[in-house]
């Protein structure tokens, strides 16, 4: 057995656990969905899917529409996310712009202000934009409407401009997600449109499983059911020489054609030997285009609730003094990456620290801490790692993110 091996399991002997799997490293998102056509993720509807999961999200959804949309009209889902302890992802959506557009700047009026105006919120963000690019459903994809505008190298450039837009502004609570979709439209690759590791904090893949919803005769194409090994293989290897976390921020499954409770089961035991590298899933929550809602069956709910009921809730920022929370024991990642842990009593506390694939880095039991607020460093890492602090028979893990560039 080699040294580094050793090291671990006698680390995890001394805390008194086992070797955490990639598995509890996990962190748990949605589009949360909610009554109605247009749902949005208001405190009814994110309390709403915590409760049917009975599990606090650790990342909010929310699709924001360039030239509509404000950092104004934002703010107040990131506030409802802050007060859970979860952070919010924002799908920032060009509609209406292609590649050549952005990078030309026909809308960096919109793009500043919105830099400007998130600069002096208190919590991190994540945002993505340009998503699903290899894909020609919007305006910024390759093949939209037929035309050849939106290339690799164009679309790799509205990206880098954005974030260049931000940098310039001076922000600092912002993380970028690069987006690639589980099917290419005909001629696109799935990462020919990276824009390159010093403009993405992590990667993405978008994935469905439409089972057999969709037909020639109603919807122009006929679908058929896929696992979701089937589903996210292809671009999860294509992103293999990519090293960046990777982050599944929209799946679902419909009920057509298959067993979407056993679905379910199955893509989370996957994760471990075929996607080791995921350190985030976010169900799509709303019946759209196709029955993607987890309440389109009881088994599928329960199905989904028993698995994420294996990986303890997290979060990146401090929770808001309002928070529900507030009177309790809590933990957060302070902005300088170390351990905040704030204790309403002595409280034993044992630490361990993970990469994304659940390997032990490091671990230890600083002994019994006393009442009041603790500073602990981590120690030095790079990329996303993960933390389980235990104090005493409660567990916390945090994302101990990257700084950005």
């Amino acid at each position: 057995m080699e040294s580094s091996v050793k090291d671990a399991l006698k680390a995890a002997a001394i805390l008194g656990v086992s070797l955490w799997s990639h598995a509890s490293a996990l962190q748990i998102g949605a589009w949360v969905g909610g009554p109605g056509s247009n749902p949005q993720p208001t405190q009814a509807n994110v309390q709403a899917f915590a409760t049917l999961q009975d599990r606090p999200l650790d990342y909010v959804q929310l699709y924001v529409i360039w030239d509509v949309n404000t950092w104004a009209t934002t703010k107040p889902y990131a506030d409802i996310a802050a007060a859970d302890g979860a952070t919010l992802l924002v799908t920032w959506m060009p509609n209406g712009y292609s590649a050549p557009d952005i990078v030309n700047g026909k809308d960096d009026a919109y793009i500043r202000q919105f830099a400007h105006d998130i600069r002096s919120y208190p919590d991190t963000v994540w945002i993505r934009t340009l998503h699903e690019a290899n894909g020609n459903w919007y305006s910024w994809g390759i093949g939209y409407n037929g035309t050849s505008v939106n290339t690799d190298a164009a679309i790799a450039s509205a990206f880098q401009h954005v974030v260049q837009i931000f940098r310039d502004s001076s922000v600092t609570n912002v993380k970028w997600m690069w987006t690639t979709n589980a099917t290419n439209s005909a001629g696109a690759t799935y990462a020919g449109n990276y824009p390159g590791d010093a403009y993405v904090d992590c990667i993405s893949i978008d994935g469905y499983n439409w089972g057999t919803s969709q037909t020639v005769a109603v919807n122009g194409w006929a679908s058929t059911w896929q696992t979701f090994v089937q589903v996210m293989t292809p671009a999860y290897k294509a992103l293999a020489g990519i090293d960046k976390p990777v982050v599944i921020p929209e799946f679902a499954s419909s009920e057509s054609g298959g067993n979407k409770a056993q679905w379910i089961t199955d893509a989370f035991a996957s994760l471990a030997t075929d996607f080791p590298r995921v350190t985030a899933l976010m169900w799509f929550n709303q019946s759209s285009d196709a029955d993607w809602a987890l309440t389109t069956s009881a088994a599928a709910t329960a199905a989904w609730k028993a698995a994420v009921a294996k990986y303890p809730p997290t979060t990146s920022v401090e929770p808001r003094a309002s928070s529900a929370v507030a009177s309790s024991s809590r933990v957060w990642v302070t902005g300088v990456g170390h351990l905040a842990l704030d204790l309403a009593q002595p409280e034993p506390v044992r630490i361990a620290v993970f990469d994304t694939r659940g390997d032990l880095q490091s671990a230890w039991t600083p002994g019994t801490f006393a009442a009041g607020v603790h500073d602990v460093d981590p120690g030095p890492g790079s990329g996303v790692r993960f933390a389980r602090v235990d104090l005493g028979a409660r567990k916390f893990s945090v994302s101990l993110l990257p700084s950005i560039r």
